[in-house]
């Protein structure tokens, strides 16, 4: 209660951001983030009171429960000027909205964002950026006494992936060089786009919603509103290097490039994306859908990118391509990118230690007595590892596999309920048939909206950080 207390005084002090910005403008929504800070600063301020007396003693399983409730209690905090300003929302819109954002899933309930005030398009676009690398390793850079006891517990219940590596002995010294590397990102992102036919303002929100891959824009249009191969190349670029390990982006701003191309998941991350480019390009040359330099070469690197990122940009044509590419589309938004990038899914580092598992099976079979092991860059990784990524994979199945069952309820195609789970477990917000541009997500019935709200939470912290907590023996002395 004393951290949680800390911490939604810095969600209050976030929201002025956005209020300056509405006061700038001379929008009237300063009112609605006005009460926003003012009920959040209460509130920290009445549980920092409550628990004066208290010292502050994080452990493992305290860790395990701050990293699931930050994401709730920041959602909840973070709705509030939704409920309140001009273009006001339901409380199932607002908490959808909101979480969609900060686990940068992008599936927006809003239907027309131009009518919304800056403030709100910011705050809409910053909460995304905080969250793409997210909120516990912004909290450990800035809190120091966080880092105290359960430091590398909280780095390890949100850090996505299967290995969880260091760059300095502290944590908190990690978190401060991955966020100064993901901040001068945004701020070369920003320049870019500012040089071609963006405004500044669009400059910075769509920076901050591309390089953590969440997908929210600021016009109706998207990113066709600009018409520009310029911005769409930036984008690529950008989506590209969010869906890096920051670890390796930190290594290669060192100098150390050789030691970031002789990863396997990062050459496999690039093995991907040509793959599948070039696999929608000979689709696309098949079904006469490639007459020009923008349709044979952006386009398709465009949605391969947002798709195994988990961006959920949309362009225009992509559903009228093929059964061949929304079932791609599909893989690439179970696959993710990789771990330790703000991308969502399952992260390609799973998928080449599977691969390399299931190789060793087949040589198993014509040679039995030799022993095999699986390793990741020179390193053997022990067989419980495997296990570990065997059963997450198993239970990351059954959760999509559960979730399309009870949105099909809802008289939605196994399609369309397939991709929605797909969609919002992944983060990914790529919207398709009663999603898409027949549809959208506003369209959904508020049971489907809930459910898709706590997929987002589930898949952004890879399941097992909520699972535990339904075990009786977590909560046992």
């Amino acid at each position: 209660m004393k951290v949680f207390g800390r911490l939604v005084l810095i969600e209050a002090a976030m929201m002025v951001l956005p209020l300056a910005i509405c006061v700038l403008y001379g929008e009237s929504d300063w009112q609605a983030f006005a009460i926003a800070v003012g009920v959040a600063g209460l509130t920290a301020f009445v549980m920092e009171f409550a628990t004066r007396n208290v010292t502050v003693n994080l452990r493992l399983r305290e860790g395990c429960i701050l990293t699931a409730l930050v994401w709730v209690v920041f959602s909840l905090f973070g709705m509030l000027p939704f409920l309140w300003c001009s273009t006001p929302m339901t409380v199932t819109d607002a908490m959808f909205e909101t979480v969609s954002g900060f686990t940068t899933t992008g599936a927006s309930v809003i239907t027309d964002v131009e009518a919304c005030s800056h403030g709100i398009l910011f705050w809409r676009a910053f909460i995304q950026w905080l969250g793409g690398l997210g909120i516990i390793l912004f909290m450990l850079a800035i809190i120091p006494a966080l880092n105290k006891n359960a430091g590398i517990s909280l780095f390890n219940a949100e850090s996505t992936g299967i290995l969880h590596a260091k760059i300095h002995p502290r944590i908190r010294q990690t978190a401060i060089s991955i966020w100064s590397i993901y901040a001068g990102l945004t701020v070369i992102s920003v320049v870019l786009l500012f040089i071609g036919p963006m405004n500044l303002f669009d400059a910075v929100c769509q920076t901050m919603t591309t390089l953590s891959t969440g997908g929210f824009v600021t016009r109706n249009a998207g990113m066709m509103y600009w018409n520009s191969d310029y911005i769409l190349w930036v984008e690529i670029v950008m989506m590209f290097l969010g869906g890096v390990n920051f670890l390796l982006l930190y290594g290669a701003w060192k100098g150390r490039f050789r030691q970031m191309w002789r990863n396997d998941v990062f050459r496999a991350y690039v093995a991907l994306v040509v793959f599948i480019y070039l696999f929608i390009l000979v689709n696309l040359l098949l079904r006469g859908q490639a007459n020009s330099l923008r349709e044979a070469l952006i386009f398709p690197l465009f949605h391969v990118l947002t798709a195994i990122t988990s961006s959920g940009f949309g362009i225009p044509g992509v559903e009228s391509w093929g059964s061949a590419v929304l079932g791609v589309t599909l893989l690439m938004m179970f696959l993710g990118a990789c771990a330790g990038s703000t991308t969502g899914g399952m992260k390609i580092d799973r998928l080449v230690l599977m691969r390399r598992n299931v190789i060793n099976e087949a040589k198993k079979m014509i040679f039995p007595r030799r022993t095999y092991v699986v390793s990741m860059n020179g390193n053997t990784l022990d067989s419980g590892l495997v296990s570990r990524i065997a059963a997450f994979a198993t239970i990351y199945l059954l959760f999509v596999f559960a979730s399309t069952l009870i949105v099909s309820m809802f008289n939605y195609g196994l399609d369309d309920a397939l991709f929605m789970s797909t969609s919002a477990i992944g983060c990914s917000g790529l919207g398709y048939g009663a999603t898409g541009v027949e549809g959208g997500y506003f369209l959904l019935p508020e049971p489907v909206k809930w459910l898709l709200t706590a997929d987002m939470l589930f898949g952004r912290l890879e399941l097992f950080t909520y699972i535990v907590l339904l075990f009786p023996a977590f909560w046992h002395k």
